[in-house]
């Protein structure tokens, strides 16, 4: 019996840990995209640009949106303005604005 409960909470965990990660792979700026010349990679966990790559510790979605993407504690990207082919990308690093087209 108790193995029983294990195998079905176990079961049970599997199962909303895997609609979980596909759903936040369903973020609307997941993709490749070109920023002012420069080749950008989002997910849900990572974004990269070039050979570089960061881990996102946490997403955030805007009233408007929008998305926040925290790298560190201090550091945090913002997308914003996003539609299916564009999306206009600032860093909390930089008080540049790049506009962002997908590949």
């Amino acid at each position: 019996m108790l193995f029983a409960r294990l195998a079905a909470l176990t079961l049970m965990l599997l199962s909303t840990g895997g609609l979980t990660a596909h759903a936040q792979e369903d973020y609307p700026f997941t993709g490749e995209w070109e920023c002012d010349g420069a080749p950008f990679v989002f997910t849900s966990t990572t974004y990269s640009i070039g050979d570089d790559t960061y881990n996102v510790q946490e997403v955030q979605e805007g009233t408007d949106g929008s998305y926040s993407l925290f790298l560190s504690d201090e550091v945090y990207i913002y997308l914003s303005g996003i539609t299916a082919d564009t999306l206009d990308f600032s860093s909390s690093e930089s008080d540049r604005t790049l506009s962002c087209r997908r590949y």
